[in-house]
């Protein structure tokens, strides 16, 4: 959790925050740099080097070589050290070292498959060829226990699959769960940035959905409840609330990737994606209404990271669907509710702090956003009236896809909903610059694209 440089203690103490962040990247810098001299190897350098990372990542952005520099780091570490292999207590590893070391293991790795999705590269670590044992959830008082029965007690209060039975969410409930979902996504980045035939995507595709629905029957129930429940509501504790959070997220964000490379690479259409942009954009919208939480960085991090793809997909979405010659009976997207969700989203994107390193591709979203709202909310310019009257599109009925078939990786070729995309696209106007990086392509892309926003003449 990070607080906001709003926090009052910057204030009440004269601390400018900005300045503090330097400092704290100097000495970290000079810390790593010592060991570096010494030719340190060990847990202390490691966890330092983590922290070092987790700093530039923060202050420069996740894009950044800086960030992806050090990150190369980390990760050659970790293998130098020799914990991508098994890591087990013995007469020379202590249990609570042990578990230290699964915890860091498991972080870097998640954080690894994280940025090499989100840059649309190759990952430096692989679940292939790396033991993933995850810690066990234990807390720290637990497990940094002077009393050795105390510590028995614990371990032998946690079932079968290594959770605590008390249904709590802790830290490392969460870190333990995650890594069923992080090696999910290992797998699709591999079929996005791979060469991959349709049909191959598409079963490929069905085998992660697959592994993904096992490993959430592996989870305890008040774990695998966060897959159906109504989020954001069922706990007054901020920081339990985050973890749910980030656990929700976790698969819903694959799925929303998955949807996307099948739109992109199989044919598929948008329906199913829509379906989750959807979805992730209520449980924003739906954890932003915590007042408490926009105290805390941590959250507005998370309204931007798994905000902006979505809302600026359903932006697209609903501008395609406004143009469509003929309106759907039962269109994919509300109307009123789309608009009043989105409005209200690029107006939180604002409370995005100035320290955070990605602000400025949130605020090139924001912009989107806007600029589609009011394209949406505009009167038609003369030249479209004039396109929609002469079109002779107008005949067609649209197919809003409501009787598709449940299976959402179902393959359809020539369908009557690729008919509708196909025209949507068309009546585009000035917004059909590159709109498929947007829609479904991986993340680099859709970065890039919005990074093109400000050279674009939107014509509004």
């Amino acid at each position: 959790m990070v607080t906001k440089s709003s926090d009052p203690f910057f204030k009440d103490y004269n601390v400018d925050r900005h300045l503090l962040m330097d400092q704290m990247l100097e000495v970290s810098k000079v810390c790593i740099g010592f060991c570096r001299e010494c030719d340190a190897l060990d847990d202390a350098f490691l966890c330092a080097l983590l922290e070092h990372y987790n700093i530039i990542e923060f202050t420069k952005g996740e894009a950044s070589y800086a960030a992806y520099r050090v990150g190369a780091e980390v990760n050659s570490a970790l293998v130098a050290m020799g914990l991508h292999q098994e890591i087990k207590a013995d007469h020379k590893v202590p249990f609570f070292l042990a578990e230290l070391r699964k915890r860091l293991r498991s972080m870097i790795y998640g954080t690894e498959i994280s940025i090499a999705t989100f840059l649309g590269r190759p990952p430096r670590l692989s679940h292939r060829y790396m033991n993933l044992d995850p810690p066990l959830d234990l807390t720290d008082s637990q497990l940094f226990s002077e009393d050795p029965q105390e510590l028995a007690v614990a371990i032998a209060r946690l079932d079968d699959q290594g959770y605590n039975r008390d249904g709590e969410i802790r830290l490392m409930s969460w870190v333990r769960s995650s890594i069923g979902f992080v090696a999910r996504r290992e797998e699709i980045l591999e079929l996005s940035i791979g060469n991959y035939t349709p049909d191959e995507v598409r079963q490929k595709a069905v085998d992660i959905q697959r592994k993904t629905e096992e490993h959430w029957a592996t989870l305890p129930h008040y774990l695998s409840s966060l897959k159906e429940s109504l989020f954001g509501l069922d706990t007054d504790d901020i920081f339990h609330l985050h973890l749910r959070n980030i656990l929700r997220q976790i698969s819903q964000s694959n799925l929303l990737l998955l949807h996307r490379l099948l739109v992109r690479k199989a044919g598929a259409g948008p329906a199913d994606l829509i379906r989750t942009a959807r979805a992730i954009l209520s449980d924003v919208m739906r954890a932003y209404k915590r007042f408490e939480m926009s105290a805390e960085t941590s959250f507005i991090y998370f309204l931007a990271v798994h905000g902006v793809r979505s809302a600026v997909i359903l932006a697209i979405e609903l501008l395609k669907q406004e143009q469509l010659p003929v309106y759907p009976d039962v269109p994919l997207l509300p109307r009123s509710r789309t608009i009043q969700d989105l409005s209200i989203f690029a107006d939180k994107l604002s409370d995005l702090d100035p320290l955070f390193g990605d602000k400025s591709i949130c605020e090139k979203g924001q912009k989107v956003i806007s600029l589609i709202l009011d394209k949406i909310l505009s009167p038609p310019r003369a030249s479209e009236r004039h396109y929609h009257q002469s079109s002779p599109m107008q005949t067609r009925r649209a197919d809003t896809d409501t009787n598709t078939a449940t299976d959402i990786f179902q393959h359809t070729t020539q369908s009557a909903q690729s008919t509708q995309v196909t025209e949507s696209y068309a009546l585009m106007g000035d917004f059909d610059y590159d709109i498929g990086a947007a829609i479904s392509g991986p993340d680099h892309e859709f970065r890039q694209w919005l990074e093109n926003m400000d050279n674009q003449d939107w014509g509004l």
